[in-house]
């Protein structure tokens, strides 16, 4: 009975119970940019065969997949972690 409301502070806070024991942080996701937003205005057809996006929303998706990385791997980390594998 006691641990509903605990879990919920937690929750609040920002935390996931794993194992009873031990917190997980929860990461929170990057904004994501223009070209994955709108990507119909942020890609623009140059040719027949091919298409166009402007250095500005092209850096946008750069730094995007460099934090949705760094993410992953902190999960991929605590996971293993958790699971005893490391």
């Amino acid at each position: 009975m006691v641990m509903i409301p605990i879990m919920a502070l937690l929750l609040g806070l920002g935390c996931v119970s794993s194992k009873g024991a031990a917190y997980l942080p929860i990461h929170k996701r990057p904004y994501a940019p223009f070209a994955i937003e709108q990507p119909q205005k942020a890609f623009l057809k140059c040719g027949d065969d091919y298409w166009c996006i402007s250095l500005e929303h092209l850096e946008g998706l750069r730094v995007y997949t460099i934090e949705m990385e760094a993410i992953v791997t902190k999960y991929e980390n605590a996971t293993m972690t958790f699971n005893g594998i490391r």
